[in-house]
């Protein structure tokens, strides 16, 4: 009889064996990258933590916004009725003219340290020309010379996958770089610089893709923090919106825990510059 029981023990065990490889093999594959990037293999997970100066440690923030509060007068906006804070995010709305919409902290400026913000944008609608949304650094004591003198965190056009970084020097060099990512609708992503004296680096969603230090791309002048939502003048646009979660300044008081080794950007010319 003890091997009877036995063998009935096997069997089930056998059965449940065969039941779980089942459920393995039935199992969904993951969605694969759009062949746009094959070195992404997978649909795109926010990272835990999400910010840079967590992971590269760069201690206490000297300065930030978590935008719970109203905004206060040291933001600058150019359209205050498109301009608020919403369930803790910066919010900048758009019509459906080609109005851009701005906001500029100018109560903190800084010529070297790190910035860093959790940004998301958003599209309305269709049948006209899309948004594109910016957050930028720009300089706080020259004139604006049509951007030729910021510094771009990033990019990117509403609908489409590519977000851009730029570092641009008067009278018109633009060091750039651009990178495919997941800009869904309402997909939050971390944008990150550091300046100093000899290099810029720039992070996304926590990783460090880029590190310039020639000299021409290193101005060395008080920027102020920007976000912008940028139209074309006189177009038939998609209502658009872009939304920041919190923005965070760190000093440089503090080495990077992990190393900021990259690839430089790509130099060529800023033709909008004036």
């Amino acid at each position: 009889m003890p091997r009877v029981r036995f063998v009935r023990f096997s069997v089930l065990a056998g059965l449940a064996g065969l039941a779980v490889l089942t459920t393995l093999q039935a199992a969904p594959a993951p969605v694969a990258a759009p062949s746009a990037d094959p070195q992404l293999a997978s649909a795109w997970v926010p990272p835990n933590p999400t910010n840079a100066g967590k992971i590269f440690r760069w201690g206490n923030k000297q300065w930030g916004d978590e935008f719970v509060n109203p905004l206060s007068s040291t933001w600058k906006v150019n359209r205050p009725g498109l301009v608020r804070n919403q369930h803790g995010m910066l919010t900048l709305d758009t019509a459906s003219t080609g109005a851009t919409v701005y906001a500029t902290y100018s109560g903190h400026n800084r010529t070297y340290g790190r910035w860093e913000a959790r940004v998301r944008g958003r599209q309305y609608g269709s049948g006209g020309r899309p948004y594109t949304l910016y957050w930028e650094l720009v300089p706080s004591s020259q004139p604006y010379h049509c951007g030729a003198g910021n510094l771009v965190l990033s990019q990117y056009t509403l609908g489409t996958n590519t977000a851009e970084m730029h570092v641009r020097n008067l009278p018109n060099t633009d060091f750039t770089t651009s990178r495919w990512m997941y800009l869904n609708d309402n997909e939050f992503h971390t944008f990150a610089v550091e300046v100093t004296p000899d290099h810029v680096s720039w992070f996304v969603d926590t990783k460090v893709i880029r590190t310039e230090r020639r000299p021409a791309a290193l101005e060395g002048v008080a920027l102020m923090p920007r976000f912008r939502v940028q139209g074309v003048a006189g177009a038939k646009m998609n209502r658009g919106r872009m939304q920041m979660d919190w923005m965070r300044y760190y000093t440089l008081d503090r080495a990077n825990a992990q190393s900021i080794e990259a690839p430089a950007l790509t130099q060529s010319t800023y033709a909008p510059a004036c």
